[in-house]
Parts: structure tokens; C-alpha cells; sequence
């Protein structure tokens, strides 16, 4: 059965998160070149996220962006105690823009399964969906008696929980020097000095880097290209390995965040895509 349901009530007292306030939302459909969020359930997020914010204790809301399914798409949002970075960031889904169910955190073994599934089976848009795959009896070792030791199910929350995970330790980025470690907590924590990197800094990759503190410039080099979009006074940099990835800042300013709209799978013929 799918995660259990956080049905959001409409809340006058309610403080906007940064996951819908209009600035942020449409400097990441900028980005992407399109808007991806209908307008209902955009309305609906506007009510729903900052419930949802009060109700965890969340410090803030965004919104991470969405996984394609055949029948529906997953919205998918994160909320943070400290920032980005932290350990303990939370992921939620919904298909509608009120209804979050909170995503499990996937074990190891669980992420393994997952890797197994056909990279060729989309993501359905059932949440409850199953896909069944079978181990590998290891070289040498007896095949178990009962067959069905080898078998494991996954529900699809539970695939598309490993997905957002995969996805956003492998290319998730910040501008460099916009989280820093706070001397007194011992977490990363938005620095309240980064007045954001110039525009030329912004086109490097050096200026970027990955969520565990990498540099994107090292990581991801080949992987990435930046653009200036002068009708927005946005930079953006686009994933070639996670087609759907976009990180985007607007030079000399403190906003910047990253948004991912795409089916989850990564892009094995990337030597193909380069220019």
C-alpha cells in the first residue's frame, strides 16, 4: 500500500515557502524553458506546502521537481531543518498538489533491488504499482529450495523514493559559498553574507558543487553546460547525464536552486549527446 497520506487543510496563518513563492517557481520554469506544474496544482501547493511546513517544523519548503509517469506524475518536495545539505531533509510526493505522502528513506539492499528493475519500465503513476525482480544466485552457492527466496517486490513510492535519492546525490548543486558549516550547530547552513556569484563565475563550473561538498567543475566535467539567459538575467546549467536537471542562479543576487522534470533515468549515451 502507498505511504500514509498527509491531507492538507487551507491555513490563513500559513507563511509562503520558497517552494511556490512566485520568484523561485518561475525562475526554475525559466529554466527549464516551460512551465511544469498545471495551474491548479500550483494553487493548490500554495496551501498545501506551507501546512505541510508547519506541520513537520520544516525551516523551508522547495519544491524538487517531478518524475514522469505514464498515467500520472509524481510532484515532488523537500523540506529542510537547516539547508540543503543536511543529512535529514525529508522528500514528500503527490499527484495533485494538496495530497503529500512522505517518501521512505530506501535501505542499501532496497536500493539494490531497485537498480535491478529494466531502465526500459517507466515510472506508471501508481503509487501502489509493483515490480518484481529476481536475485542473481552468486557463482558457486546453491540455489535456495523455494524459488520465491529470490524474488523481491517494490512498490513504485518505493522505486520512485530510490530515484529522487539517486538523483539528487548525484547532481543536485549550490553555488559555492551559498551553504556553509555553522561553527556553533555543526550543520550546513544558508550563509546569510552570499550575495551570489557574478556572471561570469556563475558560467564556471568551479563556482558550483554537489551536494556533499564536491566540486561540479571536478565531478561533472563534460557532463554539464552553461548558458546566460540575458531576458531573464538567469544562468543555468544543464544536466547531459540526468536529462531534466537544471541548476540556475541569477548573478550578483542570493537566488539560486536547482529543479529536475524528467522520467529518473539517467543518460547512458551521454558521449553521444556531447556537442
Amino acid at each position: 500500500s502507498s505511504a500514509p497520506q498527509h491531507l492538507a487543510k487551507a491555513a490563513s496563518t500559513a507563511t509562503m515557502t520558497d517552494a511556490t513563492s512566485g520568484g523561485m517557481f518561475d525562475l526554475a520554469c525559466h529554466a527549464l524553458g516551460y512551465s511544469f506544474l498545471s495551474p491548479e496544482a500550483k494553487a493548490a501547493m500554495k496551501v498545501s506546502l506551507p501546512v505541510l511546513q508547519s506541520e513537520y517544523g520544516f525551516r523551508k519548503m522547495y519544491v524538487w521537481g517531478k518524475l514522469k509517469g505514464m498515467s500520472a506524475d509524481y510532484i515532488i518536495a523537500q523540506g529542510v531543518t537547516h539547508s540543503l545539505k543536511e543529512d535529514g531533509k525529508k522528500f514528500f510526493y503527490c499527484l495533485d498538489g494538496a495530497s503529500w505522502a512522505q517518501m521512505i528513506e530506501p535501505e542499501p539492499a532496497v536500493v539494490e533491488a531497485c537498480k535491478m528493475i529494466p531502465a526500459t519500465a517507466m515510472l506508471t503513476g501508481d503509487a501502489a504499482f509493483q515490480y518484481t525482480v529476481t536475485h542473481e544466485v552468486p557463482e558457486g552457492e546453491e540455489p535456495p529450495e523455494n524459488p520465491e527466496d529470490l524474488t523481491v517486490t517494490i512498490t513504485e513510492d518505493v522505486r520512485a523514493a530510490c530515484m529522487v535519492k539517486e538523483i539528487d546525490a548525484a547532481i543536485a548543486m549550490v553555488p559555492v559559498g551559498a551553504i556553509i558549516q555553522d561553527p556553533t550547530l555543526g550543520v550546513p547552513m544558508a550563509n546569510s553574507t552570499f550575495a551570489g556569484l557574478s556572471k561570469q563565475e556563475s558560467l564556471d563550473l568551479k563556482s558550483w558543487e554537489l551536494l556533499a561538498g564536491l566540486s561540479a567543475s571536478q565531478q561533472l566535467a563534460g557532463s554539464l553546460k552553461s548558458k546566460h539567459m540575458p531576458a531573464h538575467s538567469l544562468t543555468v546549467l544543464r544536466s547531459l547525464s540526468w536529462p531534466g536537471f537544471c541548476a540556475f542562479c541569477v548573478p550578483s543576487t542570493d537566488k539560486w536552486g536547482y529543479i529536475y522534470v524528467g522520467d529518473g533515468q539517467k543518460n547512458s549515451d551521454i558521449a553521444f549527446s556531447l556537442p
